[in-house]
């Protein structure tokens, strides 16, 4: 006869009764504090500036998770992207900068995006917030940093922004990329979009 399946309630009921599972369960909770209180000691100058200019926030993600927009928080973001920040405050501020007013400012995320650490949450950011910002204007360069395959896997998130763009040389270079396996369904996806756009 088989055993009667377990409910998720005493399931719970069991580990609650099982100290080394409370042990462990205080510990993770002890450490997961520890690093929230350091993140928000290392952000506390970010988070004082954007305050100052009237962004109400408590947290870096609270802008990227913000529906609203906030442009008096790009100088202050852009300065701050400068700044030796752990990794994790890098990406979110990198991530509020993902926003198609910061074409101005494309060249400079550019540029931090080639000297951040491959694999890192800045590095993801970054191609996010590049993506976000491009126009036709940058357009060759942008493809040109997908082509370096040197950049790392990361540089998939740019091709987002090919999405938007008319001009002819991004469908070839979506050709291109859709023989590059960690390109390609990316690739395939962006040109049925703009496949269907050119139906309608």
């Amino acid at each position: 006869m088989k055993d009667k399946p377990v409910t998720a309630d005493e399931l719970l009921k069991r580990l609650h009764a099982d100290p080394a599972w409370l042990a462990a369960e205080r510990e993770r909770e002890r450490v997961f504090a520890e690093k929230r209180a350091q993140s928000a000691l290392a952000e506390a100058p970010l988070v004082a500036d954007l305050r100052s200019a009237g962004i109400p926030v408590s947290s870096i993600w609270d802008l990227v998770n913000d529906r609203r927009r906030w442009p008096r928080s790009f100088p202050i973001l852009l300065a701050h992207l400068d700044r030796p920040y752990p990794d994790a405050i890098r990406d979110g501020i990198a991530r509020a900068l993902a926003d198609p007013e910061l074409r101005f400012a494309w060249h400079i995320l550019a540029d931090h995006y080639l000297k951040a650490a491959r694999g890192s949450r800045t590095e993801q950011g970054l191609a996010v917030a590049l993506a976000n910002s491009a126009d036709d204007e940058v357009m060759p360069e942008l493809i040109a940093l997908v082509r370096d395959s040197s950049l790392g896997d990361c540089r998939g998130l740019l091709l987002d922004a090919l999405t938007r763009s008319r001009l002819s040389l991004v469908d070839d270079a979506l050709q291109e990329f859709l023989h590059v396996p960690t390109l390609a369904k990316e690739a395939t996806r962006i040109l049925k979009v703009r496949t269907s756009r050119r139906a309608r």
